[in-house]
């Protein structure tokens, strides 16, 4: 009896997984997606001291090469290499995970920012992103808007059933995991890159529409929306970050 138990238990998860459409491999589809439109302030508030402001989050940093500590908990070290060019170095518990250059065009309209790495999964990326004045003159001060974005290899997620009806999201090149019910708990993050604190909470609204929310140290970073397509083929999440009107939408195609 104990094993036809068992063995009703596994084809009821292995039914319910079926029956969920968002369970499954997804990859990230960047011609559909818009990763555009998103603004940062930059503001050099002494000489070589720069205040960063990305929505709602915020840091002052020194361009003197040294790591600085950043609300994620991770380090920047600013270099000013040339009079319209900075190198940012991005590391976490001491290890580099980015190098970037950030050079301002001639003409003082155009900001392009380059980004080299490793993914914690072993995966090396080399990414892109051109962004547009709105504020400012000259330099790297100013208000800047994404304009472009290039990523050297597309991003993944891995949805496994949890808990019944709950989801264990894993995006490999991060290795970043949170196992949630659908409860509007929190949930902690696990990862070698997460913020200490980071958690997800979610609700689900139907059987394609998910609502979840991102929080570090209680303060929201992000909510998102996902839906399904109806045939099951397309995941599309609009993710909005408090302080910025402009949501990001990313579409993922199932693998």
């Amino acid at each position: 009896m104990l094993r036809s138990v068992l063995l009703i238990a596994v084809l009821s998860m292995v039914a319910s997984a079926a029956d969920d459409p968002f369970i499954g491999k997804w990859k990230l589809d960047l011609a559909k997606s818009k990763l555009t439109g998103q603004t940062m302030e930059i503001r050099e508030t002494a000489a070589n001291t720069y205040f960063f402001k990305e929505d709602e989050h915020s840091d002052e940093i020194f361009a003197d090469g040294l790591d600085h500590i950043t609300h994620f908990g991770d380090s920047m070290a600013i270099t000013k290499t040339s009079a319209d060019t900075w190198t940012i170095v991005y590391k976490r518990n001491g290890v580099v995970t980015m190098n970037t250059v950030w050079k301002v065009s001639a003409d003082n309209q155009t900001l392009t920012y380059t980004a080299t790495g490793t993914r914690p999964n072993g995966q090396h990326f080399n990414n892109k992103m051109m962004l547009k004045r709105r504020e400012g003159t000259s330099g790297l001060a100013g208000v800047w808007e994404t304009a472009d974005v290039e990523l050297s290899s597309p991003l993944e997620i891995y949805i496994a059933p949890y808990a019944g009806t709950g989801h264990a999201i894993t995006f490999p090149g991060s290795k970043q995991m949170v196992r949630m019910k659908f409860d509007g708990k929190e949930y902690a993050d696990d990862g070698p890159t997460v913020a200490e604190g980071s958690t997800t909470s979610g609700q689900r609204i139907d059987d394609h529409t998910i609502e979840t929310t991102e929080k570090v140290k209680g303060k929201v970073m992000e909510t998102a929306k996902a839906i399904v397509s109806a045939d099951g083929k397309t995941q599309t999440i609009v993710v909005t970050e408090p302080g910025d009107p402009t949501p990001v939408v990313l579409v993922y195609t199932r693998e």
